[in-house]
């Protein structure tokens, strides 16, 4: 298996981001999708765990990201990182 696949979101941004700048060459889209991946992973745990109006988004030009609104409450947070985050 890829050691691609364990790593944290902030991870797979900067991995992403070192293909993108010329750190390394090929790949790039391989971190792209695990990022997505990622995103879309952490999207399933927040709906299970009662979030709504869960989505990815990207604004602008920048990097994309998991938003929803968590239970109880009314305002859009950003997804937290469930792999990583110990909260």
């Amino acid at each position: 298996m890829s050691p691609i696949r364990f790593a944290t979101l902030k991870m797979l941004y900067a991995h992403g981001e070192s293909r993108k700048y010329g750190g390394a060459h090929g790949g790039g889209w391989a971190a792209h999708a695990a990022v997505l991946d990622r995103l879309a992973a952490n999207q399933r745990v927040a709906r299970s765990l009662g979030w709504t109006s869960c989505a990815i988004e990207r604004s602008g030009t920048g990097r994309f990201a998991a938003w929803g609104v968590p239970p109880g409450d009314y305002r859009r947070h950003r997804i937290p990182d469930w792999a990583s985050d110990s909260t």
